[in-house]
């Protein structure tokens, strides 16, 4: 008889480095914690903005995120800032309902489509000006080239959709519940801080250093008014439009009647000519986004915050005001 069979010696057991799920969803749940806080932190409308799309590219890897903000007495969706876009975005409309960003807003729910056909259909119908095209026509949104995956989240304050947070991606089945959960936590604390900036508050803030325009130059830009719509032209080429439009006239008819640079959040407000809402007048957020405009645009005119609830105009040239009655 031959000798007994030996057992086989045991393999030793390797860990598993792989963290496991709870582990991951813990560590999505404290970088959104840490984003929330950042967020928390600040007191300006564009640093805010600024630092949730930032927060959300640099710890979430998010590469084509969108913050846009209701326009309740028109009823459309306004990009406030972008990343990951080639086009500029800051201005572009969305209307009440219309695609997965209009549904967001007007349900007030998240929407996940992550439908493998769904890049092929068009994400949003932007609205455009009155003529429908042209050079009257709005920025149109910036959309990743064939995204598969789309999710937007709503921001709600005290029980109203304020804005929605957007993100898309050219991946199938980007966005999972991890990044439900993220972009909740950073819609409401976003929703939350961009609400106390737009009220009223105590303490300053530092003045903006920029450098100033080089006037060596003095030319001179023509700045059209179109009354019926308040959209504004420089040198023929299109703005922006309605309160932001009159808000950069007002400014800017001072300016020609009295030299004037400097004005204040109050004066803006109690101006007749604003016709802003009573309840909530968003002017901050109206400001951030004629700010952005001019610089996108590279606009000869730069809006510079000076120091709480203060703002001043710089210019590159001297201006020449024309108002269009049609």
């Amino acid at each position: 008889m031959g000798s007994p069979l030996r057992p086989m010696p045991k393999r030793p057991v390797l860990p598993d480095l792989t963290a496991p799920p709870a582990m991951t969803k813990l560590s999505s749940l404290l970088d959104a914690a840490v984003l929330a806080d950042a967020i928390a932190r600040q007191n300006d409308a564009g640093k805010i903005v600024d630092t949730v799309l930032d927060g959300l590219s640099e710890r979430f890897g998010y590469k084509n995120i969108l913050l846009l903000l209701l326009d309740g007495g028109r009823e459309v969706l306004i990009t406030r800032g972008s990343r990951g876009y080639d086009q500029t975005s800051a201005g572009s409309e969305v209307r009440l309902g219309d695609g997965l960003i209009g549904v967001v807003a007007s349900d007030g729910r998240f929407v996940n489509a992550s439908d493998p056909d769904h890049g092929s259909q068009p994400a949003e119908d932007i609205h455009s000006g009155p003529d429908g095209g042209g050079a009257r026509a709005e920025a149109a949104r910036p959309s990743a080239p064939n995204p598969l995956s789309r999710i937007g989240v709503p921001m709600i304050v005290q029980g109203k959709v304020t804005g929605v947070l957007f993100a898309e991606s050219r991946e199938r089945f980007a966005f999972g519940a991890d990044d439900q959960a993220v972009m909740t936590i950073i819609a409401c604390q976003a929703g939350a801080s961009l609400a106390l900036a737009e009220g009223p508050a105590a303490g300053g803030h530092a003045a903006e250093t920029r450098k100033p325009f080089d006037h060596s130059a003095e030319r001179v830009f023509r700045v059209s008014h179109h009354t019926l719509d308040d959209s504004v032209f420089i040198d023929n080429e299109y703005l922006i439009k309605g309160v932001a439009g009159r808000l950069l006239m007002f400014m800017l008819d001072l300016h020609q009647r009295e030299g004037r640079v400097e004005f204040t959040n109050r004066e803006l407000r109690l101006s007749a000519t604003m016709r802003l809402p009573e309840v909530k007048d968003n002017l901050d957020t109206r400001l951030l986004l004629l700010r952005r405009r001019l610089e996108d645009k590279g606009a000869p005119i730069r809006l510079v915050r000076v120091g709480r609830g203060r703002i001043r105009l710089q210019f590159e040239g001297v201006p020449l005001l024309d108002r269009v009655d049609i």
